[in-house]
C-alpha cells in the first residue's frame, strides 16, 4: 500500500505525539497567558475606574508576560527541533528532498500554531472572566462589568504571528547548514571539556556586588527618590550581566575545587565528570533557571511585603486617624455637623482637636523635583506643644522645622541657616533652629511635608499680614481603633461634598484651589488602608501569577534539558553495569546528576532575589513605612516555599527520569 505525502506527515506526527504535545502545550499556554492580560487591559472602563498604580501593575505584568511567552515558545521549539534532527537525517538519507522537509516543517508548524491560537482564544475567553472577577473583587470595584473585546483577540494574533514566521524562517536557514551525516550524528556529538576563565568569574562577582552595593547606597538617600527606579533597573541589568559571566565560566572554579579537594572529587566522580564534560550545554539552562528563580523571589517578596504591611503602612503614615482641611475665608467647618458627628461616634472613643496654621511660600526652599509647589504650613509653638504634648521652645525670630515626610534618619535638608517665608504682603526671615522628624500628616496631603513652628509673637505678626484664604484650620480626629472609623469618614466626606457645592462659586474657593495641593480633603487611615490593601493585593495576585509562570517555565526548561540526554544516559548506564555498578549506585548517580543542574541556579537565583529585595530600600522607593528587616524575613519565607516546591519537583523528575533510562 502506497502512502501519500500528507499521510506520511500525519503518521510522523502520530508517532512523535509526545514531542508535539509538549510543544503545543507551551505555545497554547503562552498565548493564553498573554490573552488574559489583554482581556483585563481592554475591558470597558478599566482604565477610567482604576488607579494609576493599578494600571502600571497590569502594564508591567503584560510586558513580563510577553517576554515570558516569547521565551517559552522559542525555547520549546529549539528543544522540539533538536529532538527531531536525527529523524530529519534519516528521512533525507532515504531520498526525501530538502524542499519536502521545508514543506513538512511549514505544514506541521502552521497546524500547531493555528490550533494553539484558537485553543488559547477559547481557554482565554473562559479563564479571563474568572481572572477579571478576582481582579475587581480585590480592587473593590463593583460597577465594572466584564466584556471581551475585539482588540484582545487582535493583539494576541498580531503578537504571535510574527513569532511563527520567524521560527519557520530560522528553521529553513538552519536546515540548509546540515548535511545528512551531521543530522544523523548530532545526538551522538561529544564536546570538549570547557575550563573557562577564573578572572571572568571574579569580574562577574565584582559586578554583582558593586551594583547591589551602589544601589543600596543610592536608594538609602531619600533625596534621590526621583531617579531610584532607573537606578534599580540598571542594577538588575548589571546583576544579570554579572550572573551570566559567573555562570558562563563557572567550570573554572570547579576545576580549582577538584585540585584542592581530591577526596571530594573521587567521592562524586561520575556526576562531577558528567557535569564538567557537558557544562557548555548546562550553562545556558543554569543561567535561565537562575534568572527565573531571581524573578520569582524578587517579585513575590516585594508584593507579599506590601500586602502584609498594608495595616502598618496606613497606621504609621500619619499621627492622627482622620484629618480635614479648612480655611478662614470659607469657614467650611461651620457648615458641617462635625460636633454632632463626634457625639454620634463617641462610643468609638473619638477625640477631636484643631490646629490653626498659615500657608506661606518658601521661595528658597530645597525640595524633591516632583514637588514644585513651595507652600508650607506655619504654626505657633504654644499650640503645637499643647496638641502634641511636646515641650519645644522657640525664640523670637527663629523657627523649628518639623519634617513629616519620613520617619527615621532619611530626610531632605530643606533650609539653610536662614528660613525665608513670604506672604502676599511681606517677606520674613527666620533663624533655623534645626529639624525634627514627626509623622504628623500624610506627606501627599500637603504641598510640602513641612511645618514651621514659630514663637507666638512671630506667628501672630505673620498671621496679621496674611490674607484670610491663606489662614487654615486642620481638624484632627483620633479613635480607639481607627479601623472602625469608616462610617464616620464616609459621613464627613458626604457633608463636605454638599458644602463644597454651595461655596464653589466663591472667589476665595477658586483662589484656595489654585494655590494648594488637595485643598479640600478628608484623609483617613481607614481609607488609606483599604486603598493600599487593594492595590497591594492586586499586585500580589498579578505577581504571584507571574511567579507561577516563571516556576512553570523552570519546570519546563529542566524537563526538556534532562530528557534531552535520555538516549545517551541509557547507553551509558548499560556500560556502567558491565563494570559492576549496582542499581542503587545508578540511582544515586542519576539523582546527583540532576541535583547539580538544578541546585546551583535555584540557590544562586533565590539568594540574589533576597539580596536585591533588601538592598532596594523599598521604604524609600515606595515612600512607605517598611523596614528592611521585614523584607528580609519575608524573602527568607518566599525562598523556603520556593525551595520546597523545587524539591518536590526534583523528586518527581528524578523518579520519572530513572524509570525512563533504566
Amino acid at each position: 500500500m502506497t502512502m501519500t505525502y500528507n499521510q506520511f506527515i500525519l503518521k510522523t506526527i502520530l508517532f512523535n505525539y509526545r514531542k508535539y504535545l509538549a510543544y503545543f502545550f507551551c505555545i497554547t499556554f503562552s498565548m493564553t497567558v498573554f490573552f488574559l492580560f489583554t482581556a483585563i487591559w481592554f475591558a470597558p472602563d478599566f482604565a477610567e475606574e482604576t488607579s494609576r498604580g493599578t494600571r502600571q501593575i497590569v502594564q508591567i505584568a503584560g510586558v513580563i508576560a510577553s517576554a515570558f511567552s516569547i521565551f517559552i515558545i522559542t525555547y520549546s521549539y529549539q528543544q522540539f527541533l533538536k529532538s527531531r534532527t536525527r529523524e530529519f537525517g534519516i528521512l533525507l538519507s532515504y531520498g526525501l528532498l530538502y524542499r519536502d522537509m521545508r514543506r513538512m516543517i511549514f505544514l506541521e508548524n502552521s497546524l500547531i500554531f493555528l490550533t494553539a491560537i484558537f485553543t488559547s482564544f477559547i481557554s482565554g475567553s473562559v479563564f479571563s472572566r474568572l481572572t477579571f472577577m478576582i481582579t475587581t473583587t480585590i480592587l473593590g470595584i463593583n460597577d465594572l462589568h466584564f466584556e471581551l473585546t475585539l482588540p484582545s483577540y487582535w493583539l494576541t494574533f498580531v503578537v504571535f504571528v510574527p513569532i511563527y514566521v520567524i521560527i519557520i524562517f530560522l528553521t529553513m536557514l538552519k536546515l540548509k547548514k546540515y548535511s545528512v551525516t551531521n543530522l544523523i550524528k548530532v545526538n551522538r556529538m561529544r564536546e570538549m571539556k570547557h575550563t573557562g576563565k577564573k578572572l571572568i568569574v571574579f569580574l562577574g562577582i565584582v559586578i554583582i556586588i558593586s551594583a547591589i552595593s551602589l544601589m543600596y547606597i543610592y536608594t538609602s538617600d531619600f533625596s534621590n527618590v526621583g531617579s531610584m527606579r532607573q537606578v534599580i533597573l540598571i542594577t538588575i541589568l548589571s546583576c544579570v550581566v554579572g550572573m551570566f559571566l559567573v555562570i558562563s565560566h563557572f567550570s573554572s572554579l570547579l576545576h580549582e575545587l577538584w585540585k584542592k579537594h581530591d577526596q571530594l572529587f573521587y567521592k562524586y566522580l561520575l556526576p562531577i565528570t558528567e557535569f564538567s564534560s557537558k557544562y557548555s550545554q548546562h550553562r545556558a539552562i543554569i543561567f535561565i533557571v537562575c534568572l527565573l528563580s531571581m524573578g520569582i523571589v524578587f517579585f513575590s517578596t516585594l508584593t507579599y511585603t506590601l500586602y502584609q504591611q498594608s495595616y502598618a503602612i496606613a497606621d504609621k503614615e500619619q499621627l492622627y486617624d482622620v484629618i480635614m482641611k479648612d480655611y478662614q475665608a470659607i469657614a467650611l467647618t461651620e457648615q458641617l455637623e462635625v460636633d454632632e458627628l463626634v457625639v454620634d461616634y463617641s462610643h468609638l472613643g473619638i477625640i477631636h482637636q484643631n490646629l490653626e496654621v498659615v500657608y506661606l511660600e518658601a521661595p528658597e526652599m530645597r525640595h524633591t523635583p516632583w514637588r514644585t509647589n513651595k507652600r508650607i504650613m506655619v504654626a505657633s509653638v504654644e499650640e503645637f506643644n499643647r496638641i502634641y504634648s511636646s515641650h519645644y521652645e522657640v525664640q523670637q525670630g527663629s523657627t523649628l522645622v518639623i519634617d513629616f515626610n519620613q520617619s527615621g534618619t532619611e530626610s531632605i535638608d530643606y533650609f539653610g541657616e536662614a528660613v525665608l517665608i513670604k506672604s502676599e504682603e511681606q517677606l520674613f526671615s527666620l533663624r533655623n533652629m534645626g529639624m525634627v522628624q514627626m509623622k504628623l500628616f500624610d506627606r501627599y496631603v500637603f504641598s510640602q511635608p513641612v511645618l514651621l513652628v514659630l514663637n507666638k509673637i512671630d506667628f501672630e505678626q505673620i498671621r496679621s499680614h496674611t490674607e484670610n484664604h491663606d489662614v487654615g484650620l486642620i481638624s484632627m480626629f483620633t479613635f480607639r481603633d481607627w479601623r472602625e472609623s469608616g462610617d464616620f469618614v464616609q459621613r464627613l466626606r458626604e457633608q463636605m461634598e454638599i458644602a463644597l457645592q454651595e461655596i464653589s462659586e466663591l472667589e476665595a474657593f477658586e483662589t484656595i484651589k489654585a494655590k494648594n495641593t488637595l485643598p479640600f480633603v478628608v484623609h483617613s487611615k481607614h481609607n488609606r488602608y483599604l486603598h493600599t490593601k487593594q492595590v497591594a493585593g492586586f499586585a500580589l495576585f498579578i505577581m504571584s501569577f507571574i511567579s507561577i509562570l516563571f516556576f512553570v517555565t523552570v519546570c519546563v526548561v529542566l524537563h526538556f534539558k534532562i530528557f534531552a540526554d535520555q538516549d545517551d544516559d541509557r547507553q551509558k548506564l548499560k556500560l556502567l553495569r558491565t563494570i559492576g555498578i549496582t542499581s542503587k549506585e545508578v540511582g544515586l548517580y542519576l539523582n546527583q546528576k540532576l541535583l547539580m543542574v538544578i541546585a546551583l541556579p535555584v540557590v544562586l537565583g533565590g539568594f540574589l532575589g533576597v539580596v536585591i529585595s533588601v538592598a532596594i530600600n523599598l521604604y524609600n522607593v515606595t515612600e512607605m513605612e517598611i523596614t528592611n528587616t521585614i523584607i528580609f524575613y519575608n524573602g527568607l519565607l518566599v525562598v523556603t516555599v520556593y525551595f520546597l516546591f523545587i524539591s518536590v519537583y526534583y523528586v518527581w523528575l528524578s523518579s520519572n527520569y530513572r524509570r525512563a533510562v533504566e
